[in-house]
């Protein structure tokens, strides 16, 4: 079914929806964290402007590494936006 993160307790597994704030205070650790789906939702919800929408369509198929720099690309335009 959906993606668990390892050592993840039960109040944990409340769906993550994050929204620009959210994303802007991610850490590092959080951001190693993120199961692939979470990852995608994260960049989804920072709304890159430099993210082509024939990318965007491709999230889904990018290997992890790549998805983490797009949410830590998106966690710098969301902290530039003041969030």
């Amino acid at each position: 079914m959906g993606e668990t993160r390892p050592g993840a307790t039960p109040q944990e597994f409340a769906p993550f929806d994050p929204d620009k704030a959210a994303v802007a205070a991610l850490s590092p650790l959080e951001i190693a964290r993120l199961t692939r789906s979470e990852l995608v939702a994260a960049i989804r919800a920072a709304e890159l402007p430099m993210l082509a929408f024939a990318t965007e369509q491709r999230l889904n198929h990018l290997d992890r590494w790549t998805l983490e720099r797009l949410v830590y690309l998106g966690r710098h335009c969301c902290r530039n936006q003041g969030y």
